[in-house]
């Protein structure tokens, strides 16, 4: 299994740069702004709203550990091991409520483009 390096202190704690690289595959979710080169409007606009969606996807989450290691500022002497493993589980709670909350906006704005390309 792959983990993050530790900074050997008695808990879990993992130096910021380490915390971010973890969070870049999300990055993934900006590709939808690709779709902006589309001639279609109706394309662009799904883009446009899915890419706004990736941002947020992609920023809450490392604005959280930047904010944590803002406020903790360091453990053992270390200014870099700034990311406690009590971050974990409030970190995973926020990202899945913005993949829930942008399913469900994501759901609603591609209704009506669903029901004209049926109808």
């Amino acid at each position: 299994m792959l983990t993050l390096p530790r900074c050997d202190i008695d808990e879990p704690w993992w130096q910021l740069k380490d915390m971010r690289l973890a969070l870049l595959p999300g990055l993934v979710d900006l590709v939808a702004f690709v779709w902006l080169l589309s001639a279609n409007s109706q394309v662009k606009k799904v883009a446009a709203s899915a890419g706004a969606i990736g941002v947020c996807r992609v920023a809450l989450p490392q604005l959280a550990v930047g904010f944590y290691a803002a406020r903790f500022g360091g453990q053992g002497g270390d200014p870099a091991c700034a990311v406690s493993s009590f971050l974990l589980v409030p970190l995973g709670r926020l990202i899945l409520a913005v993949w829930a909350v942008s399913a469900l906006v994501a759901a609603f704005m591609l209704w009506p483009v669903t029901r004209a390309a049926t109808g």
